[in-house]
């Protein structure tokens, strides 16, 4: 337990119980009536129990993420209610709730709310019926998880001048890290959207919603043209803060002429004025914080969001800074854009040796597994300091088993030409007899290739 009244509470030998506090929420209620669902009838700090619980049925609430998988599942659990009179599954099949707020706290006599312990945060995503009781299921809140990043899309009331009609509906491009690929190919390693193309209102194209730091170069079809044809503009337009790429008149190109770019992506304060983040985990948490749980800022980003949980990504973010990680991603702007949870998805499956999972408090941990074989980092959530699966002998430092001859990672995905511009590329590492050739496609450690 981490809370200290309660902890005290129970060492005086006072009874430990626990408490579904459910806020009922439907379209057809003109308030939003409360739920108190304990093994027994009392009063407790936020009012008497409602209805009391089925002895034994409270399912067990399992967290964490195993070492076996590394996706982010949603918590479930579920709670039987004593419900002769069907009052409970009436107002459920009635009125539908699903979606409520539903808040599980071990609880004790005489202690205010904000002593109990959290114990689950989520909401009620169905029920069954069984006998007299009825189960209320429970889940994490992970509904946002499956809108597309970014959330905002392409209006033709707001962009009537573009000469692209393909673009409505689909969600606006957004970028973070650098993208630079001129001294790989010069030809652009980020396409621009037309957003107008019109002689008195302009020639503009998208870069990207937010403030980008710089666009460094700009191409017509491959080719770099004049840094005198083209200018940066940020602000809002069209309801979103956007950086728009505006070409001066008699410099536009022809339509259907592929306008491409080189940029840095915002930095530290969702700004223009400091260098631009490039940092895995502090891209996935911005997007998170910024795109994903709340609606796109208009001005600066507004920093921490209560989905995180600060201390462990602080945590895996210095792990990522000290060993060098470098990233840029563009999300959004084409028919085909990821979900937040595709968006995890696809950096778990880029770094194998991270995990994120939902705390108690239905927060967003991130943990990375100690690779320390020497001296593992107890304050880290995972350690594999040895091997426990069956036939294999403890790992020790300095052995080669693991050690690949041939590493092959093509690690520079340019989302103007939709393939990787780059990889990186090792031979006999070990210089064992046998040889052996990884291949790993890894848009997550995509990074800037120049004098920098």
């Amino acid at each position: 337990m981490t809370s200290a009244a309660l902890l005290e509470a129970r060492n005086q030998g006072h009874e430990v119980y626990p408490i579904l506090d459910v806020t009922w929420v439907a379209r057809a209620f003109t308030t939003a009536p409360r739920g108190v669902y304990s093994p027994s009838a009392r009063t407790t700090d936020i009012g008497g129990v409602t209805a009391v619980t089925r002895p034994g049925g409270w399912e067990k609430i399992t967290y964490g993420s195993g070492i076996q998988k590394g996706r982010l599942d949603a918590v479930t659990t579920s709670v039987d209610i004593a419900d002769k009179d069907r009052t409970l599954v009436d107002m459920l099949e009635t009125y539908d709730p699903r979606g409520s707020v539903a808040n599980i706290n071990w609880a004790a006599p005489n202690l205010v709310e904000a002593d109990w312990e959290p114990v689950f945060r989520g909401i009620v995503s169905d029920w069954a019926r069984s006998g007299i009781y009825t189960k209320l299921i429970l889940k994490t809140d992970d509904t946002v998880l499956r809108t597309l990043v970014p959330g905002a899309v392409f209006s033709r009331v707001e962009w009537p001048a573009t000469f692209d009609n393909t673009i409505f509906g689909t969600t606006m491009p957004l970028i973070l890290g650098i993208h630079d690929a001129f001294l790989l190919t010069a030809r652009g390693m980020v396409p621009a959207i037309n957003l107008r193309y019109d002689k008195d209102l302009g020639y503009w194209w998208i870069a990207s919603l937010g403030n980008l730091v710089d666009i460094r170069r700009v191409y017509y079809d491959g080719t770099v043209i004049s840094d005198a044809a083209w200018s940066i503009r940020r602000g809002v337009f069209g309801g979103n803060r956007m950086t728009v790429l505006v070409i001066a008149d008699g410099s536009q190109p022809e339509e259907g002429v592929v306008v491409s770019f080189d940029c840095e992506g915002p930095d530290s304060s969702g700004l223009s004025a400091g260098a631009a983040i490039t940092g895995p985990v502090q891209i996935l948490r911005s997007t998170l914080e910024e795109y994903v749980y709340r609606d796109p800022p208009l001005a600066a980003w507004r920093g921490d969001a209560t989905i995180i949980d600060d201390t462990s990504w602080d945590a895996a973010a210095a792990f990522f800074d000290a060993r060098g990680y470098d990233c840029g991603r563009r999300f959004g702007g084409d028919q085909n854009s990821e979900s937040a949870a595709e968006m995890i998805q696809s950096f778990l499956d880029a770094y194998p040796f991270t995990r994120i999972w939902w705390t108690p408090l239905g927060k967003l941990a991130l943990g990375v597994i100690d690779p320390d074989d020497v001296d593992p980092d107890a304050s880290l959530w995972l350690d594999l300091e040895t091997h426990n699966a069956g036939g294999q002998v403890p790992f020790l430092p300095g052995d080669r088993r693991e050690v690949y001859t041939h590493l092959l990672q093509p690690y520079m995905w340019s989302s103007s030409e939709q393939k990787y511009m780059s990889a990186i590329e090792a031979h006999d590492v070990a210089a064992l007899d046998e040889k052996v050739k990884l291949s790993i496609d890894n848009p997550w450690t995509q990074a800037r290739f120049n004098n920098e």
